[in-house]
């Protein structure tokens, strides 16, 4: 393991993590690089000998600032040949001589977007995967949880498409700079800082796009610094030589003073790829443009990068963070500035439907140290515990589980057959309400029929599977999976059906979830329900 990937894993912080385009030229098929993309938007305009418009940029370039290496000439060449092409791309679309799908000369005119910059979201809004199924881009969806805030340069959407893909929590995105003028959670945020496809208007591809981008970076880069002071921050996709990654470093660094610089290169990670390398190969680089040091690890063997960051573990995910963050802030800041707190005692399941009550009532959160807080477990723990009958939560705690579920959703689903017994239940030390609470759901929690009917027929993608390794192998969306096994569960080996609901469990608790989708908490119930049911209904 690398020393700086164990020291990040010893701190056990979630990193902010810089996204470059080498990650999705990595992961999809046909991703241009900057003077790639340039080139191909030259071509659709008619224009010829795009390697001589480039040289002579380049020389005039180098020319006005001799002090400038090859990288950064290549860079303000680009930018210049961005501006070149989008006048004359424009004026080829307002001459009728392109055309960009649904969008009109009309909407042209309304939006005021520019059709070049339309055209490029056009570009990057569709994209194929190399490799669909491997190994390493599992790994790399995953190692997205447990990042606190993910920044891009990069216009697609894959990135954010393989957060919310793995979350139950979408990732709050960012484009531009409208992030930087907001107060945000610092938790699962992703800021697009050179734009995305969905906003046009707001991607960065020419020298006015980039005058207007600069004349904001003290913002940005105090945005950036206040978050990055307080975790580690790891470039991935990108190059140390990478123009981008030294504008950011060297913002970070032109406002620390010596002992926040130290700070900084304690936490600074640059994750280069070397081909071939399976290997990791560790350097301290002492740069004196950038200001600092930097750590920097060389390698091609990125699985392994992404696996060792994913053993981060706080216990609850960002998403999660993020999530009662802001309904913390509705409840004390926003309520508080009314004058109108009141306090009560919450638990953290009712947090869960806490967001829908602040319309009507007053309430604040109090943080106890009461035994009984601490003894009722999360869903997924509660689930993970009960279904590999590992039985490490005793009856009376199943209990209480139980009826806090009760109270809080009645219709709800999750196992507790094993439990389901009226001799035990009046025998317990729950209050009479709860027992008969516990009573009266006996019927609803061990009927077969009623769960059955309620699945999602739609969603089953095939209605006579008997072998759950080909279902569970399905390039379907993950709830099609789960409601393929509950339609087919008479015909399953519920021993290989365990040992899948045991992986899914973990992982989910891996991931920092608490929470679980409808889909999984019916399979989990008519799963038990074929298992545990004592009797019959």
């Amino acid at each position: 393991m690398s020393e700086a990937l164990k020291n990040l894993i010893q701190k056990n912080e979630f990193p902010v993590v810089f996204i470059g385009a080498g990650i999705s030229r990595r992961y999809l098929d046909n991703f241009p690089d900057w003077t790639e993309l340039l080139k191909e938007f030259w071509d659709a305009s008619g224009l010829e000998n795009f390697y001589g418009e480039f040289n002579m940029l380049r020389d005039s370039v180098e020319k006005e600032s001799p002090d400038l290496n090859e990288k950064e000439i290549d860079h303000f060449a680009n930018i210049r040949m961005g501006t070149l092409i989008e006048e004359q791309y424009n004026k080829e679309f307002y001459k009728e001589k392109i055309f960009i799908k649904d969008f009109p000369q009309h909407e042209a005119f309304r939006t005021r977007i520019s059709p070049f910059k339309k055209a490029i979201s056009e570009r990057f809004n569709r994209y194929s995967l190399l490799n669909a199924q491997s190994e390493e881009l599992t790994a790399f969806k995953k190692m997205l949880l447990k990042t606190q805030i993910i920044l891009t340069t990069n216009y697609d959407k894959f990135v954010e498409d393989c957060y919310n893909e793995q979350s139950n929590y979408q990732i709050k995105r960012y484009v531009g700079q409208k992030g930087f003028f907001q107060s945000t959670y610092g938790y699962a945020e992703i800021y697009k800082l050179h734009g995305c496809v969905d906003s046009p208007m707001d991607i960065i591809i020419s020298e006015k796009d980039y005058e207007v981008f600069e004349e904001n970076s003290v913002l940005i880069s105090a945005k950036i610094i206040s978050m990055l002071l307080n975790s580690p921050i790891i470039f991935m996709g990108y190059s140390l030589t990478d123009i981008n990654v030294r504008n950011i470093i060297k913002d970070f660094t032109k406002s620390l003073n010596d002992e926040e610089i130290q700070i900084l290169e304690d936490r600074l990670l640059l994750i280069e790829r070397k081909k071939g390398e399976e290997s990791f190969i560790e350097e301290v680089i002492t740069d004196r443009d950038l200001g600092c040091k930097l750590r920097v690890i060389k390698t091609d063997n990125f699985k392994k990068v992404f696996e060792q960051i994913s053993e981060i573990n706080q216990g609850i995910a960002p998403t999660e963070i993020r999530k009662y963050q802001s309904v913390i802030k509705k409840l004390i800041v926003d309520r508080g500035k009314q004058g109108t707190l009141n306090s009560v005692l919450l638990s953290v399941e009712e947090l869960e439907k806490l967001e829908d009550d602040l319309l009507t009532k007053n309430i604040t959160v109090a943080i106890g140290d009461a035994k009984y807080i601490f003894q009722i477990p999360d869903i997924i723990s509660y689930c993970l515990d009960y279904i590999s009958d590992t039985d490490e939560i005793n009856t009376e705690i199943r209990m209480r589980f139980a009826v806090t579920q009760i109270s809080t959703a009645p219709k709800g689903r999750f196992p507790i057959n094993k439990i389901l017994d009226r001799e035990l239940i009046k025998n317990c030390d729950l209050h009479p309400s709860e027992k008969d609470k516990l009573i009266q759901k006996m019927a609803y929690f061990s009927n077969f029929g009623k769960h059955y009917k309620t699945i999602v027929l739609s969603s089953v993608f095939d209605k006579e599977a008997s072998d759950i390794e080909q279902i569970i192998n399905s390039e379907v969306k993950i709830g099609n999976i789960y409601e393929t096994l509950s339609y087919n569960i008479k015909n399953l080996d519920l021993d290989k059906l365990k040992t899948y609901l045991i992986n899914e469990l973990e992982a989910l608790k891996e991931r920092g979830e608490i929470k679980l989708s409808t889909q999984l908490r019916r399979l989990l119930l008519i799963y038990d329900i074929e298992k545990n049911r004592r009797g019959s209904v």
